[in-house]
């Protein structure tokens, strides 16, 4: 038998609360590589890894639009089930990374793109909820388009393509967290932020995990262009003048570290791209109540994002988008 003191004990009975293993180990470790992430100076990324990724989904037979598609349904999923914020980010993640490593013709398809984003759902829900949903659960949600059986064997597809690194890569909810979780941003946390600023970038951050256009990005530079762009447009709210020196020490830490990061070109390009995917999805709701429609209408041709309204994103953050339509239309410039 091997014995303990009483520290050991203790440290033993926090990690075994309920007699499952804490998952603060887990956060903990992507917490390190955050931090080993933040240190190291990371080359950008070549912007060939954009078309890369196109010619993959052509190679697969599947499209911009068959991917936003299963995302926007996968998230309606996710927030059905209630998981964690952090598992949407990790299932899509999981999803970007299987259909670029695939090398197996005819693995991926139209016909099977739900079953490939419902089973990397469920393997990011059982590495970070604490109540996975079972199997048959899916297949109720997709009207049986698959069985337990198809996600099973999807999964060993998955895990054994991607070597089993499910949190291989930092999340972009991650970063968001670490600037005011580790001190990053200093004098400033989640609570002393304004009502709809944190689910703001909530929402931000799940919508550019569906545009194209955004997920090459490095989850630093969307983090902190996202904060960024809501510091600027909450300041411009009279109504926040009781936060307003909470929103100026916020956006002063944010753009010292992005001159300390050498991320600040980045910042400024991603901002814009970020007010264009949020307007787009206001322009298609106001379309789609006029009465056009479907809700695809076509290609853009310069960013090659699908003009699809996501209906279940918006569900899902309904409050928070409503608010950020009255804020950046208001604005005058």
């Amino acid at each position: 038998m091997v014995r303990r003191n009483g520290k050991e004990t203790k440290k033993a009975n926090r990690a075994h609360e309920n007699g499952r293993l804490n998952r603060i180990n887990k956060k903990d470790f992507r917490k390190s590589e955050l931090i080993k992430e933040l240190k190291a100076n990371n080359s950008n990324i070549h912007p060939e890894e954009r078309n890369d990724y196109s010619k993959k989904l052509l190679e697969s037979g599947l499209n911009n639009i068959c991917r936003v598609i299963v995302l926007d349904w996968l998230i309606g999923v996710h927030r059905k089930f209630q998981f964690r914020p952090a598992t949407i980010h990790i299932g899509i993640t999981l999803f970007d990374r299987f259909i670029q490593l695939n090398n197996k013709h005819g693995l991926i398809s139209c016909d099977n793109l739900q079953l490939v984003g419902a089973t990397c759902l469920h393997i990011a829900s059982k590495y970070e909820d604490m109540n996975p949903a079972v199997l048959l659960d899916y297949c109720i949600m997709s009207n049986s388009e698959f069985n337990p059986r198809d996600m099973i064997n999807m999964e060993a597809e998955i895990l054994n393509t991607l070597q089993f690194r499910i949190a291989e890569n930092t999340t972009l909810i991650d970063y968001l967290d670490s600037f005011f979780d580790q001190g990053d941003v200093k004098r400033v946390s989640k609570k002393m932020l304004p009502r709809y600023f944190y689910s703001s970038a909530l929402y931000i951050s799940e919508l550019s995990l569906l545009h194209q256009a955004m997920i090459f990005y490095r989850p630093r530079v969307l983090s902190t262009s996202i904060l960024l762009f809501l510091c600027l447009l909450f300041e411009k709210d009279e109504a926040e003048r009781a936060h307003i020196a909470v929103l100026k020490d916020l956006k002063h830490s944010l753009q010292r570290y992005s001159r300390w990061s050498g991320i600040a070109n980045e910042i400024r390009a991603c901002i814009k791209s970020l007010l264009g995917i949020i307007k787009e999805q206001f322009f298609l709701e106001i379309k789609i109540k006029e009465g056009h429609g479907d809700s695809i209408l076509g290609d853009n041709p310069n960013e090659g994002i699908p003009f699809i309204y996501l209906k279940d994103l918006t569900s899902k953050w309904r409050n928070t988008y409503k608010n950020l339509y009255q804020r950046i239309t208001s604005l005058r410039t």
